[in-house]
C-alpha cells in the first residue's frame, strides 16, 4: 500500500514540482501537498492514475526503497 512518503518519492523521482505533479495526475496542488503531509489519504482514483501514468519498474522501485531508508534515518527520533 502506498503511503505519503512513497507518494512524495514518486514525485521526486519524476523530478516534478507539486504543481506539475498535480497537473500530471489531474488533481489540485493542495491535494498533492495534503497527501505528502499525511493530512489526506491517497484515494483509489489517484492510485489508479499513478498506476496508469507511471511505470513502476526496477529503477523506480530501487529509488523508492532507498528513499524510504533515508527518510527513516532523517526522521529517526531518539
Amino acid at each position: 500500500m502506498m503511503d505519503s512518503n512513497t507518494f512524495r518519492g514518486v514525485r521526486l523521482r519524476k523530478k516534478m514540482s507539486q504543481a506539475r505533479f498535480a497537473e500530471f495526475l489531474g488533481v489540485s496542488e493542495s491535494t498533492v501537498a495534503a497527501i505528502e503531509k499525511g493530512r489526506r489519504n491517497i484515494s483509489d482514483t489517484v492510485r489508479a492514475r499513478l498506476a496508469e501514468k507511471i511505470a513502476f519498474d526496477d529503477s523506480l522501485i530501487s529509488f523508492l526503497e532507498s528513499y524510504e531508508k533515508i527518510n527513516k534515518i532523517v526522521h529517526y527520533k531518539l
